[in-house]
C-alpha cells in the first residue's frame, strides 16, 4: 500500500514517518505533501499513492470541495484524516468523498494503527473484487459466443421488441449483418433438419448424436462462408441460419439445395430444409422462422431429403406467421382478471397485425374474434367459474356472426372487454370481501395460534401477499397489526374481570413470552398490563372490586 502524508506541520509529517517506518514496514510512503497553496493533484499523479494520511485542516474551509475533486479525479485513492473534536463532523461527511475513517488530534499510535489496518481491510478487499472482475471477464470473453447464441435464439423466437435492441446486439455482436441501415437489404431465415432422426436416434450414443450435429455445423459454415449470415446449433437435429440479403426464392433454394447436397456428401445425413419468406426489417427474422418452421408440416407431400420454402406450400398466407399468437393467449388471461388497460394494448397489437396482412378472406374478422370469446368461455369453464355462462352475454354470437371489417372487429371486442372486465372486477370485489370476512372470522377464533401469514393464507386458499393486500385495502391495518389488536383486546377483558397472573394471560392469548406481551400491550395501549388492571380496577365500586 503506497501512502501519501499531508500536513501543514513538517514534525508532524516526520512523526508519522517515522513511526510508520518501524511499526508498518509494509506501508511505502511515497512522499509527503506540506503546502496547501500547491497543487495536490499533480503530487498524486506524481507520487501514485493508494492511501493519503492528511490534517482535515490542511485542506482549509474548502476542504470537501478538495476532497471531490481528488475524488472524481482519482476514484480509487481514499483518505484518513484527523482533526478536532469539534471537527468530527467535517470528517463524518468526507465519507461521501473517499475518507476511509478519521482520528482525533493528538493522533493516539491505537487509533492510527486501527484505521491503517481497516484501511489495509479496504484495498485488499478492491484487489479481490478487480481479480474477481477480470478473471469473470476473461471467462466472459472465452463465453461470448454463448451469448450471442443466446441473442440469435432471441430473435427467431420473437423475444426482442426493439429495433434498437436489435441493431445493438448486431453491433455487439458484430455480426455480419444489419450494422447501419444502408446493409440491412432483407432478413430470411432457413431451419435445417434431420430427416427421421428419432429412429436414427436410437442407434446413436449422446456423443455420436452430438458429433453428428457439430460435423454438420461445421459444413453449413463452410458453404455460408460466401455469403452474410450466422448460423448455431439450435438442437441435437436442428440448424437455422439468419441470411442477410435480398434474394428471391429461387436464390434462396439454391442455397438450400448446395447445403443438403453438402450434408449428404461430407457427413452423410439426410435434411430437409425450410425456409422463410425474406423481409426488409430485422423485427422480422421471428416471423420468417415461424415460416420456415412450418413448411416441415408439408414433408409428407412435398417429401423428406427436400427443401421447402414457405412460398411453395403457402403462397397466399401472409397472416398466420405474423399474427402474434401468444399475444391472444396473454389477452384471454388479462381479461379474466379483468385488466383491461391491458387487454386494449393486446388488441391493438393483435389487430395491427392484421392490417399489415391486405386484403383479409371472407369472414376471417369474425372467426378471430370468436376464437378469442371461445378461448375466453374455455379458460372460465377450466377455472370452473361459478359466472363461466352468464360472463358470455358480454360476447353475443349473432353479432360475432356479422363483423366484416377489422374496425368492426377492434370496436366489439374493445366494447365487449370493457364490460366484461368491469364484470370480473364487480366480482372479484365480492371475493375479497368475502376473504376479508373469512380471515377477521379465522383471526377470532384462533388469535392463539402462533401467528403466521403463510399458515392463515393456506388455510383460507390464497397467498400470503393477496391475503395482506385484501386485509390492508379494506382494514387499514397489516394483518399482523389486526392480530395483534385480537390478542390485546382479550387481554383487556382478562386482565379487567378476573385476577389472572400476566403470564397466564401471555399464553392465552398467544404469546410464548411475557417479556413480548408486555412491550405489545404497551405499544397498543400506551401502559403495561399491570397499570391496565390497576386503572381499570379503580373505576369500579368496591364491592365489585
Amino acid at each position: 500500500m503506497n501512502l501519501l502524508l499531508a500536513d501543514a506541520d513538517k514534525e508532524n509529517l516526520r512523526n508519522f514517518r517515522t513511526y510508520m517506518k518501524g511499526a508498518h514496514p509494509h506501508i511505502r510512503i511515497v512522499g509527503t505533501f506540506d503546502d496547501p497553496s500547491k497543487d495536490i493533484l499533480a503530487a498524486i499523479r506524481d507520487t501514485k499513492p493508494d492511501l493519503i494520511l492528511s490534517d482535515i485542516r490542511f485542506f482549509g474551509g474548502m476542504h470537501f470541495i478538495r476532497f471531490k475533486e481528488v475524488h472524481d479525479n482519482f476514484p480509487d485513492v481514499r483518505f484518513i484524516v484527523y482533526g478536532t473534536y469539534n471537527e468530527a463532523e467535517y470528517m463524518k461527511r468526507g465519507r461521501e468523498f473517499g475518507v476511509l475513517d478519521f482520528m482525533y488530534r493528538p493522533v493516539k499510535p491505537s487509533d492510527l494503527n486501527r484505521c491503517l489496518e481497516l484501511a489495509t481491510k479496504h484495498f485488499k478487499r478492491e484487489a479481490e473484487s478487480q481479480r474477481r472482475t477480470q478473471l469473470m471477464a476473461k471467462d466472459y470473453q472465452e463465453r461470448i459466443f454463448q451469448y450471442e447464441e443466446i441473442f440469435l435464439r432471441s430473435l427467431l423466437e420473437g423475444h426482442m421488441s426493439k429495433p434498437r435492441e436489435i441493431n445493438d446486439g448486431f453491433n455487439y455482436f458484430d455480426l455480419p449483418f444489419g450494422k447501419t441501415p444502408e446493409t440491412q437489404t432483407g432478413y430470411a431465415v432457413f431451419i435445417i433438419r434431420i430427416d427421421h432422426y428419432r429412429r436414427m436416434a436410437l442407434a446413436m450414443t449422446e456423443m455420436e448424436k452430438h458429433m453428428r450435429i457439430f460435423e454438420m455445423l461445421g459444413v453449413v459454415k463452410a458453404i455460408l462462408a460466401d455469403y452474410q449470415a450466422r448460423t448455431f446449433i439450435y438442437g441435437f437435429n436442428e440448424i437455422p441460419i439468419i441470411l442477410n440479403g435480398s434474394y428471391s426464392t429461387e436464390e434462396k433454394v439454391l442455397i438450400a439445395d448446395r447445403i443438403k447436397h453438402a450434408l449428404v456428401t461430407e457427413t452423410d445425413t439426410r435434411v430437409t430444409i425450410g425456409i422463410g419468406r425474406t423481409y426488409d426489417s430485422p423485427m422480422d427474422i421471428s416471423v420468417s422462422a415461424r415460416e420456415a418452421d412450418a413448411t416441415f408440416g408439408y414433408r409428407f407431400r412435398m417429401g423428406y431429403n427436400a427443401v421447402i420454402p414457405i412460398e411453395f406450400v403457402e403462397p397466399a398466407n401472409r397472416i398466420t406467421y405474423r399474427y402474434p399468437s401468444p399475444r391472444e393467449r396473454r389477452l384471454v388471461y388479462a381479461a379474466v382478471v379483468g385488466d383491461f388497460a391491458y387487454c386494449k394494448g393486446i388488441l391493438n397489437e393483435l389487430f395491427n397485425a392484421l392490417g399489415q396482412a391486405g386484403n383479409l378472406a371472407e369472414g376471417l374478422v369474425a372467426r378471430t374474434v370468436m376464437t378469442i370469446v371461445l378461448r375466453i368461455s374455455r379458460y372460465l369453464s377450466e377455472q370452473n367459474q361459478p359466472f363461466a355462462a352468464e360472463a358470455m352475454r358480454f360476447f353475443p354470437t349473432g353479432e360475432i356472426l356479422k363483423l366484416v371489417t377489422i374496425d368492426d372487429g377492434y370496436t366489439f371486442l374493445e366494447k365487449s372487454l370493457e364490460a366484461f372486465c368491469a364484470f370480473i372486477v364487480e366480482y372479484n370485489a365480492t371475493q375479497s370481501l368475502k376473504l376479508h370476512m373469512a380471515t377477521k372470522n379465522y383471526v377470532q377464533e384462533n388469535f392463539f395460534e402462533t401467528f403466521s401469514v403463510t399458515r392463515i393464507a393456506a388455510k383460507l386458499g390464497t397467498t400470503p401477499e393477496n391475503l395482506n393486500k385484501v386485509f390492508l385495502e379494506r382494514e387499514k391495518v397489516m394483518l399482523f397489526d389486526y392480530v395483534m389488536w385480537v390478542r390485546v383486546n382479550q387481554a383487556q377483558k382478562t386482565l379487567r374481570e378476573t385476577a389472572t397472573d400476566e403470564e397466564i394471560i401471555a399464553v392465552q392469548v398467544g404469546f410464548d413470552d411475557v417479556k413480548y406481551f408486555r412491550s405489545i400491550f404497551r405499544k397498543y395501549i400506551g401502559e403495561t398490563p399491570a397499570e391496565y388492571r390497576m386503572r381499570e380496577r379503580a373505576k369500579q365500586p368496591p364491592a365489585e372490586q
